[in-house]
């Protein structure tokens, strides 16, 4: 951490330090502002009313707009109240509150900024006692913690506010005290002091919550009023998992969110999401909003994140116009609650392995296997009975080793460590949250020891945030958020010095792990190694880059990567002007820089050469070394590269929230110019307007009207903006008479959507409604000369467009017993002008299909449902269960691919139209051949590799035509997308002991195992030790994998046999933590000590007839997903 501090502040001219020094800078003085602001005015709200035979609840509300109070009473004794006439102009709260409860039967008390109306009663006569304080805890019935509780000494002016934790503390005076708790959305629950210390308490959601704020679009909505289908989950459940990337943490949370892991390198981790399925062959991932900012995810602390929600169809997302068809993520991260600042310190430290890694045969098996090929093919042995003997005993290990090489270039485990200290609190004038955080993670390969550079996989992250909100006076509020991370990967170089690569590419998608893992197995047990006798790295001639040496003799590569992100933005209440009228500004400038030090070397490789005929002196064969190549060993090259990209989003917002007795109604209209820069590329501009109007009548009937007009300079000028309008409407049946009150069915729901939403990621090239016209060398032509000819690369396409998807929800939400919840979801999505290559278009003036642009033409289709099921008890105060179940589907038809049909011989004439997005195809097998007289009597098989031989594959002639070809492939069942998903989520809380589970898993899924690791290329697997034989197939014994060859196969291609069901279910995370008693921590002075152990992706069980691979991945060039156990322990000051 010292060295780098000190290389952040010491550095000359450093970009990051200037940039960090800046906003600083702008913090102090934005901060100094907000204070000095605040002293001057927060004693002095003053407040204009005007009314007649007004009801007090209507007077409240108009109140709580201009002063900025937040009120606490009970709907019920407000219904008590008379009509009150009322004329007053820049009154203090104290003035107008005397004037509202005058003749009422209720009085009010104030608290920082904290309204309590209450009702009349006689004062009780105290007993002198000593002052008490009361601590606890207030939670759901999930157990989970409630922020903002109000705590009130029944019947006095005493309040307290329960923390971000749900914790309070509150100062009681006589024991026959009772201590009130209420929360909008909770029933309000009221428990005798009677001489205890510690009241925990557990509140009940009334209508099962629909009082809820819920996280929408630009905004937030009562949980009752959406209706659009959106889904989230609370930082709690976030933080049960200790990945490293928050996108792993998804999986199986969300109904209608698909999160596939496909790499478990450190700082690599990709994780591909999806909302409801696939529904274009463009871009296809949802865009992520931290704060209302499009923003990363995969780097952000998780101790940061106050909520995940995801917006799904066309009503939620409407709002983002030209980017809302593929779902939007919404990230909002924490911010001051408690009155009293609260210190949260967590320490975690983790052990992880691989959950899958291929293995290999041992060298007698090897040696076996490879015979048993030879002998397929007709050729001599390579290995003796006697050379096997010594493989297997080990008798001669320098020349007859047993080489395991996982163990030689694996650890057992590597470890995992994350620190995280935040404060947070809140006054009258101001909330603040302030975190940071440091993550260490190590890499799963070993390293020499004694190396003058560090080549090991690992990544060092440094995350910091600072949310602050000021009340500036009673009409005027504003923000700043701050945040950023320092993040060092590293890893060796592997064979990026031989291969070349671009020096300022991110490396996202370019790691030298995949070479690393390719090539890790391709030495078999046979071969010593990984080092001469004076240290130089073993191979073949068959391997031109040993694992051993990409990962040691290489070099390796540092990547530092710096993101800094600000959002400054004010609100300003203009109800002076219009009731339920305010405006909104808000800028963000974000700034990101990759710098990528490259030092490579080069190295010596040695074959072993083993030669029977010649014996050293002691009688044994002679072990020689021969140079693999002229390569020597040399010092490190050492090069650099850089990537930058910044981001600036201004925002403007109008918006408009009034209730007119039982009418409800809002509108929100937004204004957002966002310009992108990459490097020295023109800017990625975003410029629009949306728009929303809500309209609500009597908490039973909603309607919502959504709408985004914006454009992209995808397009050309004339056709960069549309207009994507959506609608929708809900029924609140529980709230009808007939319902209202009912033991059985405490909610009943329908809601219903319909409208137009837009995709303008289109592909990597931009600009395409330009021709790219070049002049190049290699031709010749008489106007131009000197050897140079014009290139018509593509034709441009002026009327081009963005994709639009038509998207119809039909959503019910039912409540029983107060215990159980369901919501189920039904949606169809028709997704037009996807863009396509024209496939229909013969070459066109010479010119190859290539050139042609691509337009407008695909259509697809896709529907689905997901289903949520529910159910939180509590059992008794010591016991509470809650259980979550998510089932999601979705399929998908592409209508029309503007793709040729095939010939009429062909048994399948389409490729795309008619099938999934990404449709698989291979040969369908019927069976082994048996012998030469079933080979005879087939159909001839030419699909590559040598003639048929006993032990191959039988293909099916699918087109009758007696020859087995490229005319008969098939399409496989599924695509590399699950068409299922599911999640189950389980929490047990009994007394200071809390236990919680995650099982994840996915169906309707294929992935193509080939390559290494299943084929036998340069090595064999435990499965091909069960390959056809004929001494096998006559025992009937089990036969999982065809004849062993060592020539091109017939039997080593796309097929349904290395095409594999994918299908999972796993044990995606476990905690177990327990809370040691308030008492013991406050003896050591903290409020709250939590204790906990987790594990991360701990049990797999899956349909794949090899555990070589963990089934999220799809070859053999990936970094292995990684296992995690985990233990911490969190302080609360």
């Amino acid at each position: 951490m010292y060295k780098i501090f000190t290389a952040l502040m010491c550095r000359r001219h450093s970009f990051v330090h200037l940039k960090i020094v800046r906003i600083m800078k702008l913090t102090c003085v934005l901060l100094l502002i907000a204070i000095v602001q605040v002293n001057a005015s927060s004693y002095a709200q003053k407040v204009t009313i005007m009314a007649k035979n007004a009801h007090l609840e209507d007077l409240i509300l108009e109140i709580q707009k201009q002063s900025g109070y937040d009120f606490v009473y009970s709907s019920a004794l407000l219904k008590t109240a008379k009509s009150i006439t009322i004329s007053l102009r820049d009154a203090s709260i104290t003035e107008v509150l005397d004037k509202c409860v005058a003749g009422q039967p209720f009085s009010y008390m104030i608290n920082q900024k904290t309204v309590t109306i209450k009702p009349i009663e006689k004062p009780l006569k105290q007993k002198e006692m000593k002052d008490v304080t009361i601590t606890g805890k207030v939670t759901d019935e999930q157990n989970l913690p409630i922020p903002g509780v109000t705590i009130q000494v029944k019947n006095s002016n005493v309040v307290a506010i329960s923390n971000h934790d749900g914790n309070y503390q509150i100062i009681s005076k006589d024991q026959s005290d009772v201590l009130v708790f209420r929360y909008m959305g909770y029933e309000t629950k009221e428990l005798p002091v009677t001489g205890k210390n510690i009241i925990n308490v557990t509140l009940r959601a009334s209508s099962q919550g629909l009082e809820q704020v819920v996280v929408v679009g630009y905004g937030s909505q009562k949980k009752a009023t959406v209706t659009g289908a959106i889904a989230s989950i609370q930082t709690k459940e976030i933080k049960q998992s200790p990945a490293a990337n928050l996108a792993v943490t998804l999986a199986g949370r969300l109904p209608g969110l698909t999160a596939i892991q496909r790499s478990g390198e450190p700082g690599r981790d990709i994780t591909n999401l999806f909302i409801r399925g696939q529904g274009t062959v463009n871009g296809q991932a949802p865009i992520i909003l931290v704060d209302g900012i499009e923003r990363d995810l995969v780097s952000i602390d998780p101790n940061e994140v106050e909520s995940v929600t995801i917006l799904k169809d066309a009503s939620s997302t409407a709002m983002f116009g030209v980017r809302g068809a593929n779902g939007v993520i919404l990230v909002t991260t924490r911010r001051g609650v408690s009155d009293v600042p609260e210190i949260n310190l967590s320490m975690e430290a983790a052990a992880q392995d691989f959950t899958r890694i291929n293995t290999p045969v041992n060298s007698a098996e090897f040696a076996t296997l490879r015979n048993l090929a030879l002998r397929n093919d007709g050729l001599p042995y390579a290995y003796s009975a006697e050379a096997i003997e010594k493989y297997r005993s080990g008798t001669d290990p320098l020349r007859y080793p047993n080489t395991n090489w996982n163990d030689i270039l694996l650890k057992d485990y590597a470890f995992q460590q994350r620190y995280n200290l935040n404060v947070s609190g809140a006054t009258a004038a101001a909330k603040y949250f302030i975190n940071a955080g440091m993550l260490n993670q190590g890499g799963q390969f070993k390293t020499e020891k004694n190396l003058k550079y560090d080549p090991g996989f690992k990544l060092d992250r440094y995350n910091f945030r600072s949310n602050v909100d000021v009340q500036l006076n009673k009409s005027l509020k504003a923000f700043l958020n701050v945040a950023g991370y320092l993040e060092k990967r590293n890893s060796p170089i592997g064979v990026f010095n031989y291969l070349g690569g671009d020096t300022n590419d991110n490396l996202e998608n370019n790691t030298p792990a995949y070479w690393i893992l390719a090539l890790a197995n391709d030495l078999d047990a046979t071969i010593p190694g990984p080092l001469t006798p004076d240290g130089k790295v073993i191979t073949t001639s068959a391997v031109p880059h040993p694992a051993y040496g990409q990962i040691n003799r290489s070099g390796y590569i540092q990547q530092t990567r710096t993101n800094i992100t600000a959002t400054y933005g004010m609100e300003q209440s203009l109800a002076s002007i219009i009731p339920g009228l305010s405006v909104k500004a808000v800028a963000s400038f974000d700034s990101k820089t990759i710098n990528n030090m490259f030092a490579a070397k080069y190295y010596e490789k040695w074959i072993p050469v083993i030669d029977e005929n010649q014996l050293d002196e002691n009688g044994q064969p002679s072990l020689t070394y021969r140079p693999f190549n002229a390569d020597k060993d040399t010092p490190l090259s050492i090069w650099g590269g850089r990537y930058f990209t910044s981001l600036t989003n201004l925002q403007a917002t109008l918006n408009y929230n009034q209730r007119f007795g039982k009418h409800a109604v809002s509108g929100l209209l937004l204004f957002q110019d966002q310009s992108t820069r990459i490097n020295q590329e023109l800017p990625y501009n975003l410029r629009g307007f949306a728009a929303r109007m809500t309209y609500g009548y009597n908490n039973r009937y909603f309607m919502e009207l959504n709408a985004g007009y914006n454009g992209s300079e995808q397009f050309a000028k004339g056709k960069r903006f549309g207009f994507f309008p959506a609608v929708s409407a809900g029924w609140l049946i529980s709230e009808e008479n007939f319902l209202k009150g009912n033991n059985i069915i405490n909610l009943l729901k329908l809601r219903g959507s319909y409208g137009e939403v837009g995709n303008d990621r289109i592909g990597g090239r931009r600009f395409l409604y330009l021709d790219d016209i070049q002049v190049n060398g290699g031709g010749y032509s008489g106007s131009l000369g000197n050897g140079q000819i014009i290139t018509t690369n593509l034709l441009r396409n002026e009327d081009l467009q963005w994709e639009v998807a038509k998207k119809a929800n039909i959503g019910l939400e039912l409540g029983l017993f107060g215990a159980v919840n369901l919501v189920v979801d039904v949606f169809n999505e028709k997704r037009n002008n996807i863009l396509r290559t024209r496939g229909t278009v013969p070459a066109l003036n010479g010119l190859p299909n290539g050139s042609l642009p691509p337009v407008n033409i695909g259509v697809i289709n896709n529907k689905g449902y997901e289903i949520e099921l529910n159910y939180k008890k509590q059992i008794n105060p010591d016991l509470s269960i809650f259980t979550r179940l998510n089932l999601n589907y979705a399929r998908n038809k592409q209508i029309n691919a503007d793709e040729a049909i095939l010939p009429e011989d062909y048994a399948y004439r389409y490729r795309q139209t008619g099938y999934r997005i990404g449709q698989q195809w291979g040969y369908e097998i019927e069976s082994y051949f048996a012998d030469a007289a079933d080979i005879a009597n087939s159909p001839v098989q030419n699909v590559g590799g040598h003639e048929s031989r006993p032990g191959d594959f039988k293909y099916k002639d699918l087109n009758g035509d007696g020859v087995v070809d490229g005319k008969d492939v098939a399409p496989m069942a599924y695509s590399v997308v699950p068409e299922y998903t599911f999640g189950a989520a389980f929490n047990v809380n009994y007394k200071n002991f809390d236990l919680s589970a995650l099982f994840q898993g996915v169906t309707n899924v294929m992935s193509f195992y080939g390559g290494r690791g299943n084929w036998p290329l340069y090595n064999y697997s435990e499965w091909h030790a069960y390959s056809w034989t004929e001494e096998r197939a006559a025992k009937g014994q089990e036969i999982r994998y065809p004849r062993l060859t060592t020539q091109p196969s017939p039997n080593e291609t796309t097929n349904s046999f290395f095409y594999m069901d994918a299908s999972y279910i796993r044990l995606k995370n476990v905690e177990l933590g327990y809370t040691i008693p308030t008492g013991i921590a406050k003896k050591l002075r903290a409020k709250s000590i939590r204790f906990y152990v987790n594990g991360l992706n701990l049990v797999t069980w899956d349909r794949l007839p090899t555990k070589n691979f963990d089934p999220e991945l799809t070859g053999d060039y990936v970094y292995p997903v990684t296992r995690y156990y985990n233990a911490g322990v969190n302080f609360t000051f």
